[in-house]
């Protein structure tokens, strides 16, 4: 009896050990970018990775730039339960026209839908078309309102700029 008990749990226990271990592993997703202004990188600025929804926006991950203006995290997808993703770069030095060193007035934002691509850029064209699109969901840099309301905003993003590149998006660009 003994040993029929320690033969059934040695697979349980090997299967517990697994499942835990990719349960944690399969929500973590990772995110790089770069962090643009005026064509050219902006070093040390802060990175916040935000889930916004009905109430206050929940802070996913936070970063800053290196002196290429890219940056890289992981966050917990499980965390945003579905909600529209968004990007703030706060701050930096612009590494472009002769840079002064650090400049807290620079604020930039991508909005980038329920699932975050794999790469994107931030810089002023995403940070105009995600304010455009969201306008009536932003209380300063506070993005928050009703779910459908957030996805119909977030998914108009990508006609105005491409997110990884931080151009034109293709119907801006459809004549």
């Amino acid at each position: 009896m003994y040993e029929v008990t320690t033969t059934m749990r040695l697979p349980f226990l090997a299967f517990a050990f697994v499942t835990a271990a990719f349960g944690q592993v399969a929500s973590a997703e990772q995110l790089v970018g770069n962090i643009n202004g005026g064509g050219g990188p902006i070093a040390k600025s802060t990175v916040t990775l935000w889930a916004a929804g009905e109430g206050a926006p929940t802070k996913l991950s936070e970063t800053s730039t290196g002196d290429d203006g890219a940056f890289r995290f992981e966050f917990d997808i499980q965390k945003a339960g579905g909600d529209v993703l968004y990007l703030t770069a706060r701050g930096g030095e612009p590494k472009i026209g002769g840079s002064q060193g650090a400049n807290p007035a620079i604020a930039l934002m991508a909005t980038l839908g329920t699932t975050a691509p794999k790469e994107v850029t931030v810089n002023e064209l995403t940070t105009v078309a995600s304010v455009w699109t969201g306008a009536q969901f932003l209380k300063g840099e506070t993005l928050s309102g009703h779910a459908l309301g957030l996805k119909i905003a977030s998914g108009n993003v990508p006609n105005l700029v491409d997110l990884a590149t931080g151009g034109l998006g293709p119907v801006i660009q459809d004549p």
